[in-house]
């Protein structure tokens, strides 16, 4: 069986490389206004937002220049440690930069290093005032970025293919993001996407050589004539089908509108079964409501999956989305979306199926396929029906419309 890396460099070097069909148009919500992917490209991801003050140090020579009008502020040799903060006339960082209000720190050499409140990341710096609060942001190339996200969310290697088409789809929903957002001083959130830097990257670990395998490659969607990146995402175990992003997230993302069958993942439901039991007081309290006397659920119809639920507390109705729900009631309770809720007397009983929100690469499926010869391209195709894999290095560029 040939890995991903080998068909890539036989059949992606002029372009895409279809999955499945074509995706039907839907009227259903509301699109976007977004460009086709052009030629690599770096990330925005905010890492802190209205603060009055952060720890930025740099660890070797950098230069700083203002973004504003790109004009070169400062440049150090030795490296810097302070605090940065806003002040009336401009930022402070150790000195004063009169009239500045945004400055950029770019690493001068790759032995160069910075670090904000002691995280350690790749790329550049950004750091914007507004009024005495501070923003800060990382500017990053994608492919370590993914490499970044993903050694922090995979804690236990999987199978080579599995990694490759993880790499895959986390660039996919980089681009995305940088598509949506393309102008946007970030175009992403840190604590969104639970990124810390790329400190726990490792040389030649399953990550480098998966993202370094696949270098570039993303999903596409055909949508109104345009190859469009979309919202792409893994769940653990599905229980037996996904449900489509739109479903589930209320947005249409330009993904794929249709879920699929997890044949492996639904052989082994009934050994991912959970349960728990809160009383109705302490699960009112959780939902900070006075108390519960009626709980109906929303489900996607196709795999039956909970995006949400109306919760009567007597006198009023209030909704929870499902992400919004699981962190209530936490994560290794709520382990997934495939659920239902019996309302007793005094309790309130859960049972579910599987783990994650169900949408995406099941990763359960996923090992399973990898370990029956499937390679990459065999499990994005079954998991992202209706899309292509496209080589961004194969493009020419391409300007926002």
């Amino acid at each position: 069986m040939r890995t991903l890396s080998a068909i890539l460099a036989s059949t992606l070097l002029c372009g895409v490389l279809p999955n499945a069909g074509i995706a039907q148009h839907t009227d259903e919500f509301i699109l976007e206004q977004i460009v086709e992917p052009a030629t690599p490209k770096n990330i925005q991801i905010l890492l802190e937002q209205g603060v009055s003050e952060a720890l930025l140090e740099v660890k070797g020579s950098y230069f700083l220049f203002n973004p504003h009008d790109g004009t070169k502020v400062s440049s150090g040799l030795l490296g810097k440690r302070f605090m940065i903060h806003a002040v009336d006339s401009g930022l402070k960082w150790g000195e004063q930069f009169p009239g500045i209000h945004q400055l950029y720190v770019q690493p001068r050499s790759s032995d160069s290093s910075i670090f904000v409140n002691g995280i350690q990341y790749s790329g550049a710096i950004g750091i914007y005032a507004i009024g005495n609060r501070i923003n800060i942001v990382n500017d990053i190339d994608i492919e370590t970025y993914v490499k970044g996200l993903l050694s922090l969310q995979i804690a236990q290697p999987m199978e080579s293919e599995v990694m490759a088409a993880l790499a895959i789809v986390a660039r996919t929903n980089a681009y995305y993001a940088v598509s949506r957002d393309a102008d946007a001083f970030w175009q992403t959130s840190a604590a969104v996407v639970g990124y810390q830097g790329n400190a726990l990257v490792g040389p030649n670990s399953s990550i480098e050589k998966a993202v370094e395998s696949t270098r570039h490659l993303i999903l596409v969607h055909p949508t109104e004539g345009k190859n469009l990146p979309f919202a792409t995402l893994w769940t653990e175990h599905s229980a037996g089908k996904t449900a489509p992003y739109h479903t589930m997230f209320r947005s249409d993302a330009w993904a794929p509108t249709t879920g699929v069958d997890a044949p492996h993942a639904a052989l082994d439901r009934k050994d991912a079964k959970w349960s728990f039991s809160l009383s109705r007081k302490v699960l009112a309290n959780q939902l900070e409501l006075p108390q519960i006397k009626g709980i109906e659920l929303f489900t996607d119809p196709t795999s039956n999956k909970v995006y949400g639920l109306r919760v009567k507390d007597g006198t009023e109705t209030h909704d929870f989305h499902f992400a919004e729900l699981q962190k209530r009631l936490g994560a290794s309770r709520l382990q997934s979306s495939d659920f239902t809720m019996t309302l007793k007397e005094e309790s309130v009983l859960f049972t579910g199926f599987g783990k994650g929100h169900g949408v995406g690469l099941c990763l359960y499926s996923a090992s399973a396929m990898a370990q029956n010869g499937d390679n990459a391209v065999k499990i994005l195709s079954k998991f992202f029906p209706e899309t292509y894999l496209m080589n961004l290095n194969a493009l020419p560029d391409t300007k926002k419309r």
